[in-house]
C-alpha cells in the first residue's frame, strides 16, 4: 500500500511522540555517556531515579588535574541504581553540621572517579518538564550528592511538575590545585560547566527541556552558581540562577591568593614529589588520593585549596565585572537567611554569629541585586526567618546556614521528627516558588506575589509579618536588611 507524503509526516509525527512519552517514563535511557539504567524508590513510587551517572571521563591517573574529558561511551550499560561515591573530602571532622546537622553532610564513601550526575523525574509520561541543577555547598572542601538532607524524592513526588539534578565536582586540591605548570587551576567549577553540557545534550531524554534549566546552589553551591553567571555571559545554557546564601560576593573570601603554587609544592614535598612544575605534577599523580587526603586532614590542615584567580572563570574583581555587563541577562534570586551564623560560629559566640551572619552572607544580597538593578537585569531577593526543631535541634540556632534546603528538598520531617502543620505550610510555599522560577524565570515569582527587587521589597519567609504575626510568607522593606549592612559595603568592593 503506497502512502501519502502527509500521512507518512503525520505517521512521524506520532511515532516521535510516542518515543518522547516512553523515554519520559522509562527506567531504561539511551545517553552519550551510554545507556543508562535507572530505578524507582520505593518510598517515592512516583520518582524515576538515575544515580551516579558518568558525565565526564574519570579524573585519575594523568587525567588527574586536567580539565574534564569528554565521555562517549553510547554502547555501555550504566547500573545508576545506588548512589555514587562524593568526590575527595576536606576534613569533616570537627565540622559544626557534624555536631548540629549530620544530615547534611555526606553519608557514603569517596571516590577519585567522581564526576557523577544524578536525576530524579517524575514517573510518567510527561517531556519537556523544567530542570533543577542543584550545585551543593561545602566551602569547596566537601559535599556531594549522596547527602540525606538533599534528597529531591519527596518534592517530584508531590509536584510531579520537574526534574531535580545533582552534580558533583572536584573539590580540594583535586579541584582547585593552584599548581604549576597548569593551564587551567579551578577544575571544580569546569566540571559543573561540563556537566551543564552533558544536560543540555541528554536530559530531554529523561522529560526534561534543555531550554529551560536553571542553576540552584547554596552557600559555595551559590558562589559556583554566580560563577557560572560571570563566567559563561555570552552562553549559560541556562536560564535562571538561584544562590542560597551566596553569590560572587561570598567568594572573595574563598579564592586562593596562593599565585606561586606554595601549598600545591608543600603538598609535593611532602610525599618527596620535589622538583620542577612537571615534576610535581608527575610524580604527585602517582600517589593514592587517599594519601593525599588524609595528609590534607592531618598535618597539612591549614593548606587550603580554593577557587584560583585566573581572570577566565573566576575574576579578580566582579564589581568591576558588574559595571561591563560582563554577565549573563538571565534572571536571578539571592537570598539569605536570619542567622546563617550560628551553626558556623559553632552555636555560642552570639557576636561571632552576627558577623558571619552579615558579612558573609545576609550584606551581599542587596550588594548583588543593586548592581544588577543598575543593568536592568530581573532580580528576586528573600530572607528565610524559619525555626523548626526538627531542623534547627537545638533552638538557639535559628535560621542557620543551610536550615532551608530541607524545607526545599522536602526533607525536613526526616531526621528529627514529622513537621508541623505550619511548617509543611512553609516547605510547600517555598517548593513552590523554587519551581515557579524554574519554569519562568523572569516572570514565574512576580506572578507568586514575589515582587522584583527594584520594588524595595524581599519577600520573608516563615517568620514575623509587620504586625509581628508569625506567617509563611510577607513583603518586608529592604530596609530591614539593609540598614544594618551599611558598613559592610566596603567590603565587597572586589
Amino acid at each position: 500500500m503506497k502512502i501519502s507524503a502527509s500521512l507518512a509526516s503525520v505517521l512521524a509525527t506520532a511515532t516521535a511522540v510516542v518515543a518522547s512519552a516512553s523515554a519520559s517514563n522509562s527506567l531504561r535511557i539511551q545517553t552519550s555517556s551510554g545507556v543508562i539504567q535507572g530505578g524507582v524508590n520505593g518510598t517515592y513510587p512516583a520518582v524515576r531515579q538515575f544515580l551516579g551517572i558518568p558525565f565526564a571521563q574519570a579524573p585519575v591517573g594523568n587525567r588527574r588535574w586536567l580539565p574534564p574529558q569528554e565521555l562517549n561511551k553510547s554502547d555501555s550499560i550504566i547500573d545508576a541504581t545506588t548512589m555514587p561515591p562524593a568526590c575527595p573530602q576536606g576534613s569533616t571532622a570537627m565540622s559544626p553540621f557534624g555536631r548540629f546537622a549530620p544530615e547534611t553532610l555526606i553519608a557514603g564513601g569517596t571516590s577519585e572517579d567522581c564526576l557523577t550526575l544524578s536525576v530524579w523525574a517524575p514517573n510518567n509520561a510527561k517531556s519537556d518538564l523544567p530542570v533543577i541543577v542543584w550545585i551543593y555547598g561545602g566551602e569547596f572542601t566537601s559535599g556531594g550528592t549522596d547527602t540525606p538532607a538533599w534528597i529531591p524524592s519527596q518534592w517530584i513526588q508531590r509536584t510531579q511538575e520537574h526534574i531535580v539534578v545533582s552534580i558533583q565536582y572536584r573539590l580540594n586540591i583535586f579541584g582547585f590545585p593552584g599548581a604549576r605548570g597548569l593551564a587551567e587551576q579551578n577544575l571544580g567549577i569546569l566540571d559543573q560547566r561540563a556537566a551543564i553540557e552533558w544536560l543540555q545534550k541528554n536530559i530531554a531524554q529523561f522529560g526534561g527541556n534543555p531550554d529551560q534549566m536553571i542553576l540552584w546552589g547554596q552557600s559555595a553551591g551559590a558562589g559556583s552558581v554566580d560563577i557560572q553567571n560571570f563566567a559563561y555571559p555570552d552562553d549559560p545554557i541556562v536560564q535562571g540562577f538561584a544562590c542560597d546564601s551566596g553569590s560572587v560576593f561570598l567568594t572573595v573570601d574563598t579564592r586562593s591568593t596562593d599565585t606561586a603554587g606554595t601549598n600545591f609544592s608543600t603538598v609535593a614535598s611532602h610525599f618527596g614529589c620535589s622538583g620542577s612544575a612537571a615534576d610535581e605534577l608527575s610524580c604527585l599523580r602517582q600517589v593514592p588520593a587517599a594519601n593525599i587526603t588524609s595528609y590534607l586532614g592531618a598535618g597539612g590542615a591549614r593548606l587550603t585549596f580554593l577557587p584560583f584567580i585566573d581572570n577566565k572563570v573566576v575574576f579578580n574583581n566582579y564589581t568591576a565585572r558588574y559595571i561591563g555587563g560582563h554577565l549573563s541577562n538571565k534572571p536571578a534570586l539571592f537570598g539569605s537567611n536570619l542567622n546563617e551564623g550560628t551553626i558556623l560560629a559553632g552555636g555560642s559566640d552570639n557576636a561571632m554569629a552576627e558577623a558571619i551572619t552579615l558579612s558573609g552572607f545576609q550584606c551581599p544580597v542587596p550588594y548583588s541585586t543593586a548592581y544588577r538593578q543598575a543593568l536592568d537585569l530581573t532580580t528576586y531577593r528573600y530572607q528565610y526567618r524559619g525555626n523548626f526543631s526538627n531542623v534547627s535541634p537545638s533552638p538557639s540556632l535559628g535560621a542557620y546556614h543551610t536550615a532551608e534546603l530541607p524545607l526545599i528538598f522536602g526533607t525536613s520531617g526526616d531526621f528529627y521528627g514529622a513537621n508541623t502543620p505550619f511548617e509543611a505550610k512553609v516547605s510547600e510555599k517555598m517548593q513552590d516558588l523554587w519551581l515557579a522560577f524554574a519554569k519562568d524565570p523572569a516572570n514565574g515569582l512576580a506572578q507568586q506575589g514575589w515582587p522584583k527587587s527594584t520594588s524595595n521589597e524581599f519577600l520573608m519567609l516563615a517568620g514575623e509579618d509587620a504586625s509581628n504575626k508569625t506567617v509563611v510568607s510577607a513583603l518586608l522593606a529592604d530596609s530591614a536588611i539593609d540598614d544594618a549592612c551599611t558598613s559592610y559595603y566596603s567590603s565587597y568592593l572586589v
